[in-house]
């Protein structure tokens, strides 16, 4: 049974609780756009300029909508103190049904409030004339058919007398008491219009209903609630109330596609206002077929996109600044078909394409993203207190799903208005039946053909995170068409779901199912509605923790160092007698080094590797740009030109694929490697450990048949880190509980693969010969070792009598000279320099930049016999003799050696470039964090805050080759400043 409904106003807790939302709301918003707009995430530029424009026309719209939250405005009814003479027309075309128009027909006429009813009926129908003659409805007609819907009321208007007149579409059916909380306000001279609520009866009849009524519970709730205040309420077209003088004074009702905002702007230029009442007092039909739901979206678009371009220029001057804006802005909303066409084109392309629109890590693209989102749900669900019923509250999912779906009308539209197609006015379906929509769907299906395409594309020519997540995006995008092509097919199904009754059980169960969620629905959204202001505070104060929290880290570095020992203690060193006491421990007989010595173990393995250590993508969620195969091969090329032959790579991980693909199509080794946590506790954490054997077992089993993996690597010297790090008393039952567990997972190797070689990675150190020694006995199943030149001291010579094969698993350029021997395999230090969220590293043979280090022509003539290089000029960096306080400006300046003295950098040395980076370390001369600071000889630095933790390097630059990079701390010692 019809009732009326009405809403109540906000109190002023309420409003102050939501304008503090919105507030907080704007924040987030620019801490957003702060952030995707900074250079430094800038990727591949259409693409990232195309997501610019999407996130700026987002977050304008969302604006849009705050504003029109900040205002909500019940207005009351007044008092009834004048009678008015009223005319309510309704109207018929051709083709829409009987019934539909005798029940508006009736339950006009039962409207208590005095009143005169017109059918405006545009086919002259006989059987229509009889009806009104039986009710006692004026029949009106016309033989000249200009201006459609417009016209056919115009002409209503002039054989009718009433002081206002109403228009109800032919589908709304008023309540009896429909004109009494309208009449009244008309008291107000000033008042040229009221309009009211336009709700629905058919919101159940289907998704494309559902969806097309979730599009306007917002609207006719809050927004236009709010309009009331910025005079800018809109006559809709239905249940709209008119004051007769106010439609005169613009020659009547305003043709045009969207006739009803057309009348708005004309009356509104007059000078008239007009008033939004939220009640119900009549109910109608929503488009439930996609045909008659796109009929209605191209008539709007079209229709405003035109009062904008031939309209609103013409009207401009006559409209307040609140109008002004409003019917600016109102047009706009149907842009956002582009909007969402660059949101399907951005993942396709860049899939096609392998290339990312931003560099950003996904922590803090969440970060930066989640308070804005979350301000977005939880107003829109504060002021669902305003909307009109219960069941229009909640995420309008399929309303926005649908909206997705028409983005090709709402184009179509922009088209026809550049072109100046006319689109005939066709009054919505309301039958609810359809014939075949497939064609409709065609531009939804080419989208999710060439998503689906892109994906399979993209993530086959290079599997990488990144790609990965655009697969996501487009994976969603195909989601949204899936659901729009299955929402306009759901009278089909309906038809399918009669014939089969399993489908028919299994439809009503689920439908079971979303009564209990309805009701579990209703409490959460509720709960967001009374919580909503608490969750943006808490979120709010989330993000203001962590920003703070990153910006202080250096503090937190700082306060660390004062509280401990400022150095490192040094890396201990196995002795003789901890292998002693390694190998009772093990149940092993202790024999001297010269025993073992004797026994003819050839020395060097792999002879023909020359190699690399190859890290890219190890922490691929901190690393940007992205990681991908295009760079891959990139890099083998120049490998290739190096003579290098083999890389070494840790996994697993997500750029197995990518990297072991590239290795067969290019010809290149590789020697996979595991890399094992030193932080372990090897006696107490079992479950850890078991995990960690079970990871490696897999991936051996799943790669065995990779014809490019030569050997597999136990990597980390973590037999020394414990001895380093552990206890005297723990240490050897770490490092025998270790020696257990590598035993176990080397008999697993072996089993799953036989036919490859297994290492283990160990460290240069002073007791080399007995502890490979003692290793070589224990894990005979070993097939090589490979030994880590990581200390200076110790990387000037090889033992001549290991008792063990081996390679070199890790030596810098610089140790490898001082070893180099041709028949021994060995693996260069790293590629290429890395820059990872609290990793900065120098260990690459080309720079950050993709540039050659001195050290690759160190190569190439020891490795190529190419002509050795050519000196590298002695730089170092002469610093200010001057107190270091922080935001002080200081200048730094580059020094070069000649003739046995140090000059300022000049025009002599015009061959080399310098470029500075500060680099802010882990208090112990680890980099953790790098940035450019200037280029030139030069450079003036603003001093941090604990400068004592940051360190300045200076890269020199010689046609293109970085010969050497310099680094200096920032102050000038106290003893070096009184020499």
């Amino acid at each position: 049974m019809n009732h009326t409904i009405y809403v109540k106003p906000p109190s002023r807790r309420q409003l102050l609780v939501l304008r503090l939302m919105i507030f907080l709301g704007v924040i987030a918003m620019g801490y957003f756009l702060n952030a995707i707009l900074s250079p430094a995430v800038r990727g591949y530029a259409p693409l990232y300029w195309m997501l610019i424009i999407a996130f700026v026309f987002t977050c304008l719209k969302i604006l849009h909508e705050w504003i029109h939250y900040f205002y909500i405005t019940v207005p009351k009814t007044p008092p009834l103190t004048k009678s008015y003479t009223v005319d309510i027309f309704t109207t018929f075309c051709a083709g829409e049904p009987y019934e539909m128009i005798l029940e508006t027909l009736t339950a006009i006429q039962a409207i208590t409030y005095p009143h005169q009813t017109y059918l405006c009926d545009e086919a002259d129908d006989p059987y229509l004339r009889q009806v009104c003659l039986d009710l006692g409805v004026h029949h009106v007609t016309r033989t000249d058919k200009r201006d459609a819907k417009a016209g056919n009321i115009n002409n209503a208007l002039r054989q009718s007398t009433g002081e206002l007149c109403v228009v109800l579409d032919p589908d709304h059916v008023p309540f009896p008491d429909f004109l009494d909380p309208i009449v009244s306000h008309f008291n107000d001279p000033k008042i040229g219009y009221v309009q009211i609520v336009q709700a629905y009866k058919n919101n159940d009849d289907g998704l494309i209903a559902k969806g097309a009524a979730q599009q306007t519970y917002q609207f006719y709730g809050p927004m236009m609630m709010t309009m009331n205040k910025y005079g800018t309420v809109l006559a809709i077209g239905a249940n709209c109330t008119f004051r007769r003088t106010a439609l005169e004074s613009i020659g009547g009702h305003a043709a045009g596609l969207a006739e009803d905002m057309h009348t708005s702007m004309q009356l509104h230029a007059k000078g008239w206002r007009s008033i939004y009442v939220p009640v119900i007092l009549a109910r109608g039909l929503v488009p439930s077929t996609l045909s008659a739901y796109y009929k209605q979206q191209l008539k709007w678009a079209r229709g405003v996109f035109d009062l904008l371009v031939h309209i609103y220029p013409k009207l401009f001057s006559q409209f307040t600044w609140q109008q002004k804006l409003h019917y600016a802005v109102i047009p706009l909303h149907y842009m956002s078909g582009f909007i969402f066409l660059i949101n399907f084109l951005i993942p396709i392309f860049s899939l096609l394409m392998g290339v990312s629109p931003m560099q950003i890590n996904i922590e803090d693209f969440g970060l930066v993203v989640l308070p804005l989102v979350a301000a977005i749900v939880l107003i829109r669900h504060f002021v669902q207190w305003w909307v009109m019923e219960d069941e229009e509250r909640g995420f309008h999912v399929v309303g926005g799903l649908l909206m997705i779906g028409t983005w090709w009308i709402f184009i179509l539209g922009f088209v026809y208005t550049i072109f100046g197609k006319k689109v005939p006015y066709v009054p919505t379906p309301k039958d609810g039946n359809e014939a075949n929509n497939w064609p409709l769907n065609v531009p939804n299906i080419a989208v999710l053909a060439f998503s689906v395409v892109a994906i399979i594309y993209g993530l086959y020519a290079d599997w990488n995170p990144y790609n990965i997540i655009m697969a996501g995006f487009a994976g969603m995008n195909c989601l949204f068409m899936c659901f729009n092509i299955a929402a306009s097919r759901q009278q089909q199904f309906r038809i399918l779901r009669t014939r089969h009754s399993s489908l028919n059980m299994t439809m009503n169960w689920i439908k079971n199912l979303k009564g209990y969620f309805w009701i579990a629905r209703r409490r959460i959204y509720s709960g967001l509605r009374t919580s909503a202001l608490s969750l943006v505070l808490i979120l709010i104060s989330i993000l203001i923790f962590i920003t703070q929290f990153r910006a202080r880290e250096a503090d937190s570095i700082y306060q660390a160092i004062k509280n401990e020992v400022h150095a490192k203690k040094a890396k201990a060193r196995i002795t003789e007698t901890d292998v002693i006491k390694l190998t009772a421990a093990l149940g092993l007989p202790y024999l001297p080094l010269d025993t073992m010595a004797a026994k003819p173990y050839p020395h060097a393995v792999f002879p023909e590797t020359r190699g690399v250590n190859y890290t890219k993508g190890h922490e691929w969620a901190n690393r940007y740009p992205a990681f991908t195969r295009r760079e891959l091969v990139r890099d083998f090329v120049q490998m290739k030109q190096l003579d290098i032959n083999t890389i070494k790579h840790y996994g697993p991980g997500i750029y197995d694929y990518n990297i072991l693909k590239a290795a067969r199509e290019m010809d290149m080794n590789v020697h996979y490697g595991f890399w094992i946590p030193d932080d372990i506790d090897f006696v107490k954490e079992q479950e850890k450990l078991s995990d960690l054997h079970n990871e490696i077992i897999h991936a051996v089993d799943n790669l065995k048949e990779k014809t490019k993996i030569i050997s597999w690597n136990i990597g980390n010297e973590v037999l020394q880190k414990i001895h380093a790090d552990s206890a005297t008393a723990d240490n050897i039952q770490q490092q025998k509980a270790y020696l257990i567990w590598v035993k176990q997972l080397v008999a697993d190797i072996k089993k799953k693969d036989p036919s490859r070689p297994v290492t283990l990675d160990i460290g240069m150190e002073k007791n080399l010969p007995e502890t490979i020694g003692l290793l070589h006995r224990y894990l005979p199943t070993i097939d090589a070792f490979g030994l880590a030149l990581t200390d200076e001291k110790q990387g000037s010579h090889i033992p001549q009598h290991l008792p063990a094969r081996y390679f070199l698993s890790y030596a810098d350029v610089s140790h490898y000279q001082q070893v180099f021997n041709s028949h021994t395999g060995v693996f260069i230090s790293n590629w290429q320099d890395e820059q990872t969220e609290g990793l900065v590293n120098f260990d690459g043979l080309i720079d950050f930049a993709g540039r050659k280090k001195y050290s690759v022509q160190e190569l190439a003539h020891l490795w190529k016999n190419s002509p050795a290089p050519a000196s590298v000029p002695k730089v170092k960096i002469l610093k200010p003799a001057a107190g270091m306080f922080p935001g002080h400006n200081l200048a730094y300046h580059a020094l070069i050696q000649k003739n046995g003295q140090w000059n300022l950098v000049d025009s002599l040395s015009r061959d080399l470039q310098f470029e500075w980076k500060l680099i802010r370390t882990d208090g112990f001369n680890n980099p953790v964090e790098m940035r450019h600071i200037g280029s030139g000889a030069k450079v003036v630095l603003n001093v941090p805050s604990h400068p004592s933790i940051y360190q300045l390097y200076l890269f020199v630059i010689r046609q293109s080759v970085v010969v050497d990079i310099v680094g200096s701390s920032l102050n000038t010692p106290l003893r070096q400043a009184k020499l």
